[in-house]
């Protein structure tokens, strides 16, 4: 979200209150003290009084929220933060709402009100209005304090998830430049070895390749890509790696899609080609099971490879399985759910996301 947006989002409620607030003072305030009923003079001089009361909540309000807070409270000036916010409470918020007010008298009747502090003997009765006088100026101010600790908190959040996100993005990069590459590579010694046995296959595998290739540059950018797109170049992948092996069918690939949705681009690919770079395939006893299933509700991929011997784990290794964690989290919070299991036989990931 914007800050702009985020500003009127966190304001509007306020400034709905406000309005509401200081014309309903003084419209109740002057009707009651009307004798007869509504004057032309009469509501005028209430609107230029709810007036008044409005501007000056507002004054309050944007002394705090603009000022005050972000330049003493959130820079650690907090006994200068609570001078001024003193200050203003018991002296300049008092005195600003009299001047407005007398202001108001004077030009609506030519004359002001400050003689009947003089007038009148009491001078107690000066005390209540005093308290109501410091009471209003106290809550638009405190409003104005959290008021702007909730702004900061939104905008924080959301500048903290735009450098996440830019995070991911270099680091898709560097998955994509470390991985792409060895694959390409092996891929091209395999072609290069079938020309001479099986030409037919070798150009079969080239094209594939080149499709392959076509996909990483062009539709990997974006963030979300239609399934089938994904599953066509998955396919791609698994058959591109299944040419180094002696016993291919040791990997299996099941899908049964719906179609009519957007997954992000290249999310299953580390899954899959962790199950190929952590297990030997070329053993009989070794496999890599992949499924992909979808339905009206949800999308179920699971990874299943076994593991031929005990390894040992780096800190290096699974990058691409943490930065597919992170993606998840980002793009579908509350909406997934990932399993992530490893013994001394078996590696396994179970993936249910509800887009």
């Amino acid at each position: 979200m914007k800050n702009k947006a985020l500003f009127y989002l966190i304001n509007a409620p306020f400034w709905v209150a406000a309005l509401a607030f200081a014309y309903s003072v003084g419209l109740r305030r002057y009707y009651l003290y009307s004798d007869s009923g509504w004057f032309a003079s009469e509501f005028s001089f209430t609107v230029f009084h709810s007036l008044v009361l409005l501007l000056w909540v507002l004054v309050g309000f944007y002394l705090f929220y603009s000022f005050l807070v972000p330049k003493f409270l959130f820079q650690g000036l907090k006994s200068k933060f609570f001078r001024f916010a003193a200050a203003w409470a018991f002296l300049i918020g008092p005195l600003l709402f009299v001047l407005l007010v007398e202001a108001n008298h004077f030009f609506h009747m030519g004359e002001t009100t400050l003689k009947w502090l003089f007038d009148y003997p009491p001078m107690l009765a000066l005390v209540p209005s005093y308290v109501m006088w410091v009471l209003f100026s106290l809550i638009p101010a405190f409003l104005g304090g959290i008021f702007r600790l909730a702004y900061e908190s939104f905008s924080n959040i959301e500048k903290t998830r735009e450098l996440e996100n830019k995070s991911l993005l270099q680091e898709l990069q560097m998955i994509k430049s470390k991985l792409n590459p060895h694959l390409f590579f092996n891929t091209l010694n395999n072609i290069d070895t079938l020309i001479e046995t099986n030409p037919t296959r070798a150009s079969a595998t080239l094209s594939r390749l080149s499709e392959l290739l076509r996909y990483v540059i062009y539709h990997t950018d974006t963030d979300f890509n239609p399934i089938e797109l994904e599953v066509e170049n998955l396919e791609r992948y698994i058959e591109l790696e299944k040419i180094r092996l002696l016993n291919p069918d040791n990997v299996s690939f099941s899908v049964n899609i719906l179609g009519k949705t957007k997954i992000p681009s290249m999310m299953f690919f580390p899954f899959v080609e962790n199950g190929f770079k952590h297990s030997n395939l070329n053993l009989p006893d070794q496999n890599l099971q992949i499924e992909l299933f979808q339905d009206e509700n949800r999308i179920t991929f699971q990874c299943t490879n076994t593991i031929a011997e005990q390894q040992t784990v780096h800190e290096s290794e699974g990058i691409g399985l943490k930065l597919a964690a992170r993606r998840l989290k980002l793009l579908y919070p509350e909406k997934h759910k990932l399993n992530i299991t490893r013994n001394s036989e078996q590696f396994s990931v179970y993936l249910e996301i509800f887009p």
